[in-house]
C-alpha cells in the first residue's frame, strides 16, 4: 500500500514494506518528504521514489536468499542509497519569501543585496541556482541509481557531450524544442538517424528527471520530436576490378586523412573504426612481415573477441602506413586530423564514402571488406585464412604462432 498525504506545508510519500522483508529492512513503513506543496509535483516525485523502492525490494529479495545475508540480517543492507533527496520546490520557497516579509529581508541581507526595487527584481528572477547541462550527470546517475552501471554511464555522458557540442552548454531550463530540432538535424545530415535516436532517448529521460528534481514546469525539449524516415540500405556489393583501379589511383593522389584511411582499408578489409583508432603500439613495420594489430587500447574497446586479430600490411596498405608513420609522431596515428571538440568523425567518414561513391556506382567503404574476400577467393585462399584476416573467424587466433602471420601475408601478397 502506498499513498501521498500532506503534513504541514508539504506533501509526503508513504508506503508499506512487504511482510517478507520487514525483518531485513527493520521497519514496516517508509516515509519520504517530497519537499513540495503542489500535488502535481508531489505525484511526479512520488513515482520516481516508488521506482527506487521497487528496485530496493527486488535487491533485498535477491540478497536475502544468500546464506550470509540470512545471518547478518538488517545490518547488512543500506537502504539510504535508494532514497532520492529532493530539493525544496523553487516556487514554494519563493512564495514563502514573498509572503513572509521578515524572511525575505533576512535573506536579502545575508546575500548582500541592497534593498531597492531593481536589485530585488534581479534577485527574484535569478536562475543561477539551476545547473548547466554539463553539470547534471552525477545528479542524474544518483537519482536513477546508475553509478555502478558503467555502460549506461558512458552512454549518457556521450549523449550530453553531443548535445553540448551541437547546441552549446546552457542551464537546463534554457533548452527548447528548437535545440532538439538542431540536435536531430545534425544526425540526419550525417545519416546517423539510429545513433541520433539512441542519444535522444538518453537526453529525454535525463531532462525529465532533472526537471522533476528542480520542479521545472516546462515541456521536455525532446518530447514529440519526429525523425524522418531514412532508408539506409547498405550496399555491400564488392567492387569491380575497374572500380578498385580507379579508387586506388584516387587514393594515391593526395595524402589527406580520407585517402590515408582508405589506403589502409584497401588490403586489410578493416572497418573505418578499426583503422581510425589505431595507436603507434598497434603497428609493427620493423619485421620481415609488417602488420597491424586490431585489439582494445586506451582509445577504443574491441568487445567481440573474434575481431581481435593480426593483419599483415601489403601493397598500398603498407605504403600508406609508411607515410603515416613518417609524418605523424603522435601515439594516436590520426590524432592531428581529429577534433574531438567539433566531433568531426562523422564528417571524415562521410567524406570517405562520398569519394568512393564517385567511382563505384554508390558503394561505400564497407565494400572493401567484401571485395577483399572475393579477391582472396579468386586466388584459392582457404576460407579459414580469409576469415582470420577480415575478422569473421569463429575461433580466436590472436595468440597463435608467427607462422600464422607468414601464411596470411603470403596470400595477401598474391593480390593484384
Amino acid at each position: 500500500m502506498k499513498y501521498i498525504y500532506k503534513h504541514g506545508n508539504q506533501y509526503w510519500y508513504q508506503r508499506a514494506v512487504p511482510k517478507q522483508i520487514i525483518e531485513i529492512l527493520g521497519k514496516k513503513t517508509l516515509k519520504i518528504s517530497l519537499k513540495t506543496n503542489k500535488l502535481i509535483t508531489a505525484s511526479k516525485r512520488a513515482k520516481l521514489q516508488a521506482l527506487e523502492h521497487r528496485k530496493m525490494f527486488a535487491d533485498i529479495k535477491k540478497k536475502s536468499k544468500r546464506y550470509l545475508n540470512k545471518i547478518l540480517g538488517r545490518n547488512n543492507f543500506d537502504s539510504n542509497k535508494y532514497l532520492i533527496h529532493f530539493t525544496e520546490d523553487y516556487e514554494d520557497s519563493l512564495n514563502k519569501l514573498l509572503f513572509n516579509k521578515q524572511e525575505f529581508i533576512n535573506l536579502l541581507t545575508n546575500r548582500g543585496v541592497e534593498k531597492n526595487v531593481n536589485n530585488i527584481d534581479n534577485f527574484l528572477l535569478d536562475e543561477n541556482r539551476l545547473p548547466y547541462l554539463s553539470q547534471v550527470l552525477s545528479e542524474y546517475l544518483k537519482i536513477k541509481n546508475l553509478f555502478y552501471d558503467n555502460k549506461k554511464k558512458i552512454s549518457v555522458k556521450k549523449s550530453i557531450s553531443h548535445m553540448v557540442n551541437i547546441c552549446g552548454d546552457k542551464q537546463v531550463i534554457n533548452y527548447s524544442s528548437l535545440d532538439a530540432i538542431s540536435f536531430r538535424d545534425y544526425f540526419v545530415k550525417f545519416k546517423k538517424i539510429s545513433t541520433g535516436k539512441r542519444n535522444q532517448s538518453n537526453l529525454q529521460n535525463l531532462f525529465s528527471v532533472i526537471y522533476n528534481k528542480y520542479s521545472i514546469e516546462k515541456k521536455n525539449p525532446f518530447s514529440k520530436l519526429e525523425w524522418p524516415e531514412f532508408e539506409n540500405k547498405k550496399n555491400i556489393q564488392e567492387f569491380t576490378d575497374d572500380e578498385l583501379k580507379k579508387i586506388k589511383q584516387f587514393i594515391q593522389q593526395k595524402d589527406i586523412i580520407e585517402n590515408l584511411i582508405c589506403g589502409l582499408i584497401f588490403n586489410t578489409g578493416c572497418s573505418f573504426d578499426e583503422i581510425f583508432w589505431l595507436k603507434t603500439e598497434d603497428v609493427n613495420l620493423n619485421k620481415y612481415n609488417p602488420y597491424i594489430v586490431i585489439r582494445s587500447n586506451s582509445l577504443r574497446k574491441i568487445k567481440n573477441i573474434y575481431k581481435r586479430r593480426v593483419i599483415p600490411l601489403v601493397g598500398i596498405s603498407f605504403d600508406t602506413m609508411i607515410k603515416i608513420k613518417n609524418t605523424n609522431p603522435n601515439e594516436h596515428l590520426f590524432k592531428k586530423f581529429y577534433n574531438s571538440k567539433n566531433n568531426n568523425l562523422f564528417s571524415i567518414k562521410n567524406n570517405i564514402n562520398d569519394n568512393i561513391k564517385r567511382f563505384s556506382n554508390g558503394k561505400t567503404s564497407i565494400s572493401f571488406k567484401y571485395s577483399l574476400i572475393e579477391r582472396l577467393k579468386k586466388i584459392g585462399c582457404p576460407q579459414e585464412i580469409i576469415f582470420e584476416i577480415v575478422g569473421l573467424s569463429k575461433k580466436e587466433s590472436f595468440y597463435r604462432s608467427e607462422l600464422n602471420l607468414d601464411i596470411k601475408s603470403s596470400w595477401l601478397k598474391q593480390l593484384k
